[in-house]
């Protein structure tokens, strides 16, 4: 782990507090996940009923939060790497 010179604050975080923000990360994945698949299965319904409105409101939903997921992904960080610094 490397220091900063002006301020001795550690510039690398420790492998168990990326591992932390990790396991949060993970868990919001979780719960945005549950929410697309709902959104998805009343763009379903929607698409079913013939109700055209309903259907694009769902299906702008479901896009966002398939969006937010795949941020929250790529923004996880690799423990590994964090050990090796």
């Amino acid at each position: 782990m490397t220091t900063s010179p002006s301020s001795r604050v550690p510039s690398v975080a420790s492998p168990s507090a990326i591992a932390a923000v990790n396991d949060l990360t993970f868990a919001a994945i979780e719960e945005i996940a549950d929410k697309a698949a709902s959104y998805a299965r009343s763009a379903a319904e929607a698409a079913w009923r013939g109700e055209r409105r309903t259907l694009g409101v769902h299906l702008a939903q479901l896009h966002l939060t398939t969006i937010e997921a795949i941020r929250l992904f790529k923004s996880l960080r690799n423990v590994e790497k964090a050990e090796a610094a």
